[in-house]
């Protein structure tokens, strides 16, 4: 029988990927943001020649070319032209029945637009021509191949005076950290998917499913809703799983009482998502289960509120500690809200990092307390979180105890007072996590699409997963 209350919220996902598809129904194959990237790195290496060579994809080959295939390599030349070149292997035909893969020369230089390209094995020649006579020399160093040949060069053919080898990828690494209007749409795709397979787990999953069940699900939502597939490898942890803050197997049978952790993130066009829900397994919340899952969610939405442009990367971490402080020091899992170690039993890691084309992407700190600053542009995740399990109290002393200054006694007297309450919370894993862009207002949530309030998740998990002609969605 169909409900007539309407599904609001899947509802609004429906109308806002609509409404953004229309805008950039076509952005995919707008190359000019390439070249747009390549003219703003020839105005920071001023008359030098910037070298790349990979052997499979490369983000940040990729970022400057839009050539995904591996395989290939570039010299940009800063000068009067301002010249890129790009090599590559050469479709064969025999190659390109098996793979479907390739491009011919004349193909490659009107796609990626491209002043020159050459087959790969051309790359040396042409390379030390263009080097020979240049002050400055652009590449990776840890290329080790690139390195010796460069050195050489260098040896046999330059003089000393006013050369100049380096590494071009913090400049590129910069830019990369700063998203444009397209990386911008991407990433919000990329979200919206990965929403859309946890709201359909939500809707889908019941005691006893295995976790590869649960991660096939979440996959298939990712390819069917236009995702090349996941970003990283899929963590879905259930029962005691929620505690490992990087579980991978995915091969336990959910079991009715347990809470079940997905930490997935789709790949949209290279740029991906990360999103964290933790759910009941069988619908609701225990209330120890409630009870840790509040303090995360508090902390969470702490931080994510802090977030905006001028203030430091660190300081969004920490105010959700601030926040998370509390909630376990009401909690009795700290005994002391001043200690700046005792929540790290709880929360080994910084809540944030940065996401683009990587999912824990490029892109400096800061050094000082605050962090880097944020700026309009930038994406970030919030993902606090608290593990709790039979190895937690172990071995404090080597985790934290050089590091904080931690003497044994201290320890000793952390574990007896949380001990009690720590079996009563035992084997709950709760982590949170959302993708926030960095506006000149503030923020925008790109994952807000995916309920994370308890009576939300619960409301969403009553409800049966979707089915053809369910004319309410």
């Amino acid at each position: 029988m169909k409900t007539k209350h309407p599904k609001i919220f899947l509802l609004s996902i429906i109308l806002f990927l609509a409404s953004v598809t229309t805008s950039y129904s076509n952005f995919s194959e707008n190359k000019s943001v390439f070249e747009d990237r390549r003219e703003r790195l020839f105005e920071k290496i001023n008359d030098g020649v910037v070298i790349f060579k990979t052997d499979q994809y490369d983000a940040n080959f990729f970022y400057l070319t839009g050539f995904e295939e591996g395989h290939a390599a570039c010299l940009l030349s800063a000068d009067e032209k301002d010249t890129f070149i790009l090599f590559i292997q050469p479709k064969i035909t025999l190659h390109s029945i098996w793979t479907e893969k390739g491009f011919s020369l004349d193909s490659a230089k009107s796609q990626f637009k491209a002043d020159e390209v050459y087959p790969l094995d051309s790359f040396n020649q042409v390379f030390q021509q263009q080097i020979k006579d240049r002050k400055k020399i652009f590449y990776d160093f840890k290329d080790d191949a690139l390195n010796t040949k460069v050195i050489e060069i260098f040896k046999n053919t330059w003089t000393q005076s006013g050369k100049q080898i380096i590494n071009p990828l913090p400049m590129i690494h910069e830019m990369r950290l700063i998203k444009d209007e397209q990386e911008i749409f991407f990433m919000k795709e990329a979200a919206l998917i990965t929403c859309r397979a946890l709201v359909e787990v939500m809707r889908s999953v019941e005691p006893g499913m295995y976790e590869y069940e649960i991660q096939a699900l979440i996959e298939y939502v990712f390819r069917k809703e236009g995702a090349s597939g996941p970003g990283f490898n899929s963590i879905v942890g259930s029962g005691k799983n929620t505690t490992i803050l990087h579980y991978e197997s995915n091969d336990r049978q959910s079991q009715n009482g347990d809470l079940l952790l997905m930490d997935i993130g789709a790949d949209y066009d290279h740029y991906k998502a990360d999103v964290t829900r933790t759910i009941p397994v069988n619908g609701t919340f225990s209330q120890e289960q409630a009870e840790i899952y509040k303090i995360v969610l508090a902390s969470q939405e702490a931080a994510i509120a802090y977030v905006k442009p001028g203030r430091g990367i660190r300081e969004i971490h920490n105010r959700g500690v601030e926040v998370l402080k509390e909630g376990l020091h009401k909690l009795g899992l700290i005994i002391d809200k001043t200690s700046d170690w005792q929540h790290r039993v709880w929360l080994m890691y910084s809540i944030s990092h940065w996401l683009g084309l990587d999912v824990h992407d490029v892109g400096g700190r800061g050094d000082d307390d605050a962090g880097r600053m944020l700026e309009p542009g930038m994406v970030l995740t919030v993902e606090p979180g608290v593990y709790i399990n039979e190895r937690s109290l172990n071995g404090i002393s080597d985790k934290l105890g050089d590091r904080f200054k931690v003497d044994e006694k201290e320890i000793q007297e952390f574990v007896s007072a949380v001990k009690p309450v720590v079996q009563k919370y035992m084997n709950i894993g709760v982590r949170i996590e959302d993708d926030i862009l960095v506006t000149k207002e503030g923020f925008e949530n790109l994952s807000r699409y995916a309920p994370k309030e308890i009576r939300d998740i619960e409301k969403q998990m009553k409800r049966k997963a979707r089915k053809k002609g369910d004319d309410d969605v």
